[in-house]
């Protein structure tokens, strides 16, 4: 295994028994300052900071879909010799420590581990240190390989993969100029679940419908646990320990090998078989995995072969990143034979589907027959791809040119804008709601009106059936449609989404915030458990704080900077609200407010169930886009070099003007590290992505640099972003 640590344009190896004997060498007076700076090369440095995003990639599927739990990632020692060298400077060199130097020898050998595990195999076994256990582990750490890890629980979320893309424009907002290598010259293995999707000829159950007044057909069970892959990973199990040795997390091939593939090309997998399990009207992507996407409270959906337009703008902002990978770097992408294969069929049926064009200004309740086709022969080519590698890859690639890619997959685009449309001409529907509101639907769901017996049942006994005919069914408005367009749109667009939801009844008007949907009055219970909560309480018209953040976040993305700061400061997000109201500390973010539709007016507007996930990442996002802007770091068209950009949107009463000797100045903190002083000298203006005059970038050294230009040069921006070099960045607007 090699280590790079990089320095300018200089490029230095280290392989694992440097590592460690650097740790070791300078002393414990100095090595922790040493491991510092790893920890800030793992956060930092381009190479090791990559390790977020090779991770959540890693977890990509052959079929498309991830494991719920994602754990600590594990360390690995593989070199005898590293592990010697570590036990021997631990335990110490006199003779009568030689049995402990052989037990933490044999430990750090054995496979995989955490930090926990490691000192408690060392507890039991009565190893004793001679130095710290924080010098320790640092130096475990540096010289170890690390591995993510993850869990497969019950069924596979929706949505999971819808983060990917955030997670990637988030890393190359600092490092631009590592896409390429990110892209295609990294290769990662692809996540095994003993577990599967079932094909619908298994999961599509003919049923006594909810009302006990007929039959319908639901997609009941659609996960299976794989017994045979199983049997598969138990060849992983560790003698030495009992443990699952990490490769039993991954796909092979028919030889026994780690399947792996770049990184571009996993996305492109992704991508592919999404785009292959749009609903049969092609608007949503179906809720077949045995779970729901983002709001968890519509479980019902699944078996109401359900499916989501967030998904679906999710796809969107995937191909058009593939698009534009493909097209910038111009390099071919190598993808496995199956996958080669599967994309041959997808486009097979789209050209039969071209031959018999659908209108759709004459969408209608039925699904027309060229697209009922077209979806079950699409389907049918997924789920024999998914039949084909849920063991294991066979093994040999196929080159996809990134013409070819690039063609294809502009194709696929414009047939999810016609879903699109198509979703837009159907609307929502619910109480009060005609559908003319203009904004888009979040869900659908399928009715089979004809279907033929298999002649065979599942476990309960219950027919299985094959669909024959669909009919599509709407739902109410629910927020996450519209946020989730949003990513898809330009400004203008935008803009006019954000206002037709200010104007619809998503909007609280007496709390000033947004609901997760309008009212559910009249649904049926089958939609899920929100319909066991009444009106204004968790999922069922709540304000949930998550998907409102999410909803500002995209106002702000898109610029309207005088409507996202009007919605914060009206007291539609923390800490703008009225606490005597929100009924807990400002500082405190809440799974969901009860909205004004609740009964008990002493409740409306108070904040239940603590929460610091969902919507803390999304304010942590605006905070960001409101500090720093889009995309600090970029590559200069022309000349190809690295310069860093400051662009906040920051209004005029967000400045302290206290200290009448300076301009109004407001400060942050950039990587937790660096003071940014903002200085505005425009009076009255507010720094609406305005570009500075100049900067005065301050050293940890001592040493100044006044940079006279709207960005900074190469070598500063690199320094910036590495952080230990630098103390604070002055910057004025003029």
């Amino acid at each position: 295994m090699q280590f790079s640590r990089i320095h300018g344009d200089l490029e230095r190896d280290y392989n694992d028994f440097e590592i460690a004997s650097t740790f070791f060498s300078q002393g414990p007076g100095n090595y922790r300052d040493v491991a510092q700076n790893r920890r800030n090369d793992v956060l930092f440095n381009p190479r090791m900071g990559s390790f977020n995003v090779k991770s959540f990639l890693t977890f990509i599927q052959a079929d498309a879909y991830e494991p719920l739990t994602v754990e600590a990632v594990v360390f690995v020692l593989r070199d005898l010799s590293v592990c010697k060298y570590i036990a021997l400077r631990s335990v110490g060199e006199a003779d009568g420590h030689r049995a402990q130097r052989e037990a933490l020898t044999g430990i750090l050998n054995s496979g995989p581990f955490r930090p926990g595990q490691l000192f408690l195999l060392m507890e039991e076994q009565s190893i004793d240190i001679i130095i710290s256990r924080q010098e320790f582990i640092d130096a475990v750490a540096a010289a170890a390989e690390y591995f993510p890890m993850a869990v497969y629980t019950t069924g596979f979320w929706a949505d999971h993969w819808t983060y990917y893309v955030d997670l990637i424009e988030s890393y190359l907002s600092i490092y631009p100029d590592w896409e390429e290598r990110i892209m295609f010259d990294e290769s990662l293995p692809y996540f095994f679940s003993p577990a599967f999707v079932l094909p619908r000829k298994k999961k599509y159950v003919l049923s006594t419908s909810f009302g006990g007044t007929g039959k319908h057909v639901r997609q009941l069970e659609s996960t299976k646990a794989d017994k045979e892959g199983k049997r598969f990973q138990k060849q992983f199990i560790s003698n030495s320990t009992g443990w699952y040795d990490f490769e039993a997390n991954w796909q092979h091939d028919d030889d026994g090998n780690v399947f792996r593939s770049s990184p571009i090309a996993k996305l492109l997998l992704l991508g592919t078989l999404k785009f292959a399990t749009r609903d049969a009207y092609g608007m949503g992507i179906e809720y077949e995995g045995g779970r729901p996407g983002w709001d968890d409270a519509n479980n019902g959906l699944v078996g109401m072969l359900g499916s989501g337009m967030p998904e679906t703008y999710e796809l969107a902002v995937l191909l058009r990143y593939i698009l534009s990978v493909v097209t910038k770097y111009e390099r071919d992408i190598i993808v496995p034979t199956e996958l080669g294969d599967l994309v041959d069929n997808v486009n097979g049926a789209l050209i039969t589907l071209s031959v018999q064009p659908f209108n759709s200004s004459s969408v209608k309740d039925t699904v027309p027959t060229a697209l009922f086709d077209y979806w079950d022969t699409v389907a049918g080519a997924r789920e024999a791809y998914r039949e084909e590698t849920r063991i294991t890859f066979s093994g040999p690639t196929k080159a996809l040119s990134h013409a070819h890619v690039a063609s294809f997959v502009k194709t696929w685009l414009a047939e999810i804008d016609k879903g699109i449309g198509r979703a837009l001409l159907l609307g929502s529907q619910g109480h009060g709601d005609d559908g003319s509101s203009g904004i888009t639907p979040t869900y659908f769901s399928f009715n089979v009106t004809k279907w033929q017996l298999t002649g065979a049942t599942d476990k309960t006994g219950h027919p299985l059936v094959n669909a024959k005919e669909l009919t599509v069914n709407r739902f109410p408005l629910f927020l996450e449609g519209p946020v989730r367009m949003m990513k898809t749109v330009q400004p203008e667009n935008a803009r006019d989404i954000y206002q037709k939801v200010k104007a619809s009844p998503l909007r609280d008007e007496k709390l000033g915030m947004y609901t997760i949907s309008a009212s559910l009055k009249g649904q049926s219970f089958d939609m899920g458990r929100e319909m066991a909560f009444a009106a204004g309480w968790l999922e069922n018209q709540s304000v949930w704080l998550h998907i409102s953040y999410k909803f500002y976040l995209e106002v702000l993305r898109h610029d309207l900077f005088h409507e996202f700061y009007e919605e914060m400061t009206s007291g539609g997000m923390l800490p703008f609200m009225d606490p005597d109201v929100y009924g807990r500390s400002l500082m405190e973010c809440s799974s969901f407010i009860a909205s004004s539709s609740f009964d008990d007016p002493s409740v409306i507007g108070r904040g239940f169930l603590a929460r610091l996930s969902g919507s803390t990442a999304e304010f942590l996002s605006m905070w960001a886009l409101m500090m720093i802007g889009p995309k600090p770091f970029f590559v200069e068209e022309g000349t190809g070099e690295l310069r860093m950009q400051l662009l906040p949107a920051l209004p005029r009463w967000l400045f302290d003007d206290s200290d009448k000797t300076k301009p109004p100045s407001a400060s942050f903190k950039l990587f937790g590290e660096i003071v940014v002083t903002y200085y505005n000298s425009r009076g009255k203006d507010d720094l609406f992505r305005l570009p500075p005059a100049r900067y005065i970038v301050t050293l940890r050294d001592g040493n100044t640099f006044t940079i006279a230009s709207p960005s900074i040069p190469s070598e500063l921006a690199d320094k910036i972003r590495r952080v230990v070099f630098v103390a604070s960045i002055d910057v004025y607007f003029e």
